[in-house]
């Protein structure tokens, strides 16, 4: 007997249409068959396909219309090349390079603060427990639609007074004002997880109540080693909106 047999019949229904939505089988904006034709399909009980309709509806995947049905809904997945986002030939910012080059409209609204980093932060920065860091918080949207966090912490004594704590976008992407300041990205560490979305996530990222986020955090530094710090890049992306891609050199 195997684990797929054992799993409820709501489980497997919403499995499989998942699966269909996710490779393209079933688009974005079909409808789907009536409760009486999924019922017929699948030999169960209305009850069975209205749990599978509620699971789907819950992982964002359906959207239902008044006095019309159910129908798919996904919204657009957008490439994210993570290899080339500190790229220092390129004199414009990453984010709206990738976006407008996928046909988008990028836009992002950005905070700036002071202030005593999470844990984690404060060990990626080697910062001790008296020092502070600079935040840049940045809600990223495409078309209008919010699609990303993105807040990158800074070591608080290099950075203050200079254009990374201005609330301003730079047209050509902070990493070049780095440049200037005298501290090249030379090295990366990536970290990726899947997890629950926080509060402040469901809040600005208009989220289906199931939908996990990918939290990528990406600690740089300015020399070959690891000693020497300068940014941790803190992004949430909700799972359904993003596919991350990588360049591995042999």
């Amino acid at each position: 007997m195997t684990r797929w047999s054992t799993e409820p019949a709501y489980r497997r229904i919403a499995a499989e249409w998942a699966e269909a939505i996710d490779n393209g089988a079933v688009a974005d904006g079909q409808q789907l068959p009536t409760r009486q034709k999924l019922m017929q399909e699948h030999g169960v009980s209305l009850q069975v396909v209205r749990d599978a309709l509620n699971l789907l509806h819950h992982e964002g995947y359906l959207r239902a219309e008044s006095a019309k049905g159910t129908f798919v809904h996904r919204p657009p997945r957008l490439v994210l090349p993570m290899y080339t986002f500190e790229d220092e030939d390129r004199l414009v910012d990453a984010f709206t390079a990738v976006i407008e080059r996928q046909g988008h409209r990028p836009k992002q609204d950005i905070e700036v603060h002071v202030l005593r980093p999470p844990p984690g932060i404060a060990r990626s920065l080697r910062l001790g427990d008296d020092e502070l860091a600079l935040v840049r918080r940045r809600i990223r949207y495409v078309d209008g639609v919010p699609y990303a966090i993105a807040d990158s912490y800074y070591p608080e004594k290099l950075v203050a007074g200079t254009a990374v704590a201005k609330p301003e976008d730079v047209p050509t992407g902070l990493r070049h004002v780095l440049v200037e300041l005298g501290y090249q990205m030379v090295h990366h560490d990536d970290s990726i997880t899947a997890r629950r979305p926080h509060k402040r996530e469901l809040q600005q990222l208009s989220l289906a109540p199931g939908l996990p986020v990918i939290a990528h955090n990406r600690t740089s530094y300015y020399t070959a080693g690891r000693e020497s710090p300068i940014r941790v890049l803190a992004s949430v992306l909700p799972a359904d909106r993003w596919e991350l891609t990588y360049e591995v050199e042999s």
